[in-house]
């Protein structure tokens, strides 16, 4: 099974945290945890807690036939909403319109998909109705010299101030996938809740963009960023807890139960910490990347800056790593009958036998870990390193920069962090890492 396209969901309503063998009461709500952080358990839709109060067996035929509409939990039927992304569910304006929108680290900004769509939508069907703006009771407009319009077109870098005028409306363009994808519209604020029925929170004049014009090829309403910024989703929503941090830990297993949290955590449960950072010319966070090492063998590598990017599928290396990686998995690979093939092109590492198989011999893939400033070192399962498909056979996680050189970006995808629990701890200056906490 191919964990990129495992999508999971966060599952917002009233009980304590599940563990990856009990179920939540019927509710599934947040709860505040014993570190005073809201807290939400995340399940695959093929997990049996979700399938238990569905009344049905796992299976996906069932998740893509069954009407959600009458259930206490927000669901998502298929993995054809993102197939790589996570995602959660948010209620924007009054009365709230739910949507499900992709969790992002690796943007600063937050948008979704807005009424009236004036150049193009997406279908996100399965993700909630398109907002409509016209609808809300608590919606405003930001005008063009308002300091939050200023600060995010500064922080985006938009070649000039961009506004409507007629209607003082501030202007934004985010782009996505270096590049390839954008999002243009207006910048607004409505209440946005976390929480089923009116049990969760509300924050007031929580500022996002009215997507009215979008070139992105995956499903849900939206992005809702992470980052280092006032203008991310964290920043506007840590208000109502009483420390500066996010944690989570996404499941690479569909029977697991992973969490997301908001504000302070345990201290005692992780296991190495490293320096986190806001990146020298990005604001989102970043880490250190001392070396590389696979099969015992350290990688000839800087230390150089790694961004951590969950709206990212792919680990993105240097070109000079990457080649070195490259060298030694292919010999590795090569004594199991497997060859390099260019089947996504050079800068990613694939492989097929002479039989095109499947393969399972997961144990005898070599092992890979990153270890990070302060010796902080995560040591990757191989299905967080490599993943098999019939199309493209067996490949890695990881990607080259192609066009960067020796000093290129660096992303840490959410791929190889599967099944690791991880604190940014904006407050503490730190980032830590818990190993199977899911």
């Amino acid at each position: 099974m191919d964990i990129a396209i495992l999508l999971l969901l966060l599952i917002f309503a009233p009980a304590g945290m599940p563990s990856s063998t009990s179920c939540p009461s019927s509710t599934f709500d947040h709860v505040v945890n014993s570190e005073a952080a809201l807290e939400f358990p995340l399940f695959h839709t093929d997990h049996p807690c979700v399938q238990q109060y569905r009344g049905r067996p796992t299976s996906t035929e069932s998740i893509t036939e069954t009407d959600d509409t009458d259930l206490p939990i927000d669901l998502i039927r298929n993995d054809s909403i993102n197939n790589f992304a996570f995602v959660m569910p948010v209620q924007l304006g009054t009365p709230p319109v739910w949507n499900l929108v992709a969790v992002d680290t690796g943007s600063p900004f937050c948008f979704v998909q807005c009424r009236p769509c004036t150049l193009w939508c997406n279908d996100q069907e399965g993700a909630g109705q398109i907002f409509d703006p016209k609808k809300s009771k608590s919606f405003r407009r930001i005008g063009c010299s308002a300091k939050a319009c200023r600060a995010l077109q500064s922080r985006l870098r938009l070649p000039f101030k961009a506004c409507m005028e007629k209607e003082d409306s501030c202007l934004y363009s985010a782009s996505y996938g270096k590049g390839s994808y954008y999002s243009v519209g207006k910048l607004v604020a409505d209440t946005i809740s976390i929480g089923r029925d009116g049990k969760g929170y509300s924050v007031p004049s929580f500022i996002f963009g009215c997507s009215l014009d979008i070139e992105y090829d995956q499903g849900e309403a939206g992005i809702f960023g992470f980052g280092a910024a006032p203008s991310s989703f964290f920043s506007q929503v840590v208000r109502v807890v009483n420390y500066r941090a996010f944690s989570y830990c996404f499941p690479s297993d569909r029977k697991k139960t992973g969490y997301l949290s908001i504000g302070d955590y345990n201290r005692d449960n992780s296991t190495s910490y490293t320096p986190l950072f806001v990146a020298h010319q990005r604001p989102v966070f970043a880490l250190t990347l001392d070396k590389v090492v696979v099969k015992g063998i350290t990688l000839i590598t800087d230390p150089s800056e790694m961004m951590v990017d969950t709206g990212a599928k792919w680990t993105v290396l240097r070109s000079d790593t990457f080649s070195q990686l490259e060298t030694v998995i292919s010999k590795a690979l090569g004594t199991l009958g497997y060859k390099r093939t260019l089947v996504l092109g050079p800068n990613h590492m694939c492989y097929e036998d002479d039989l095109f198989t499947v393969f399972r011999n997961w144990s005898a893939l070599p092992v890979v870990q990153l270890s990070f400033d302060m010796g902080a070192t995560l040591t990757l399962a191989p299905e967080s390193s490599f993943h098999f498909t019939s199309s493209h056979g067996l490949c890695t996680y990881f990607m080259r920069d192609a066009g960067m050189g020796k000093a290129g970006l660096q992303l840490m995808g959410n791929s190889v962090t599967r099944s690791i629990g991880v604190t940014f701890d904006f407050q503490g200056g730190r980032f830590a890492f818990r190993d199977g906490d899911c």
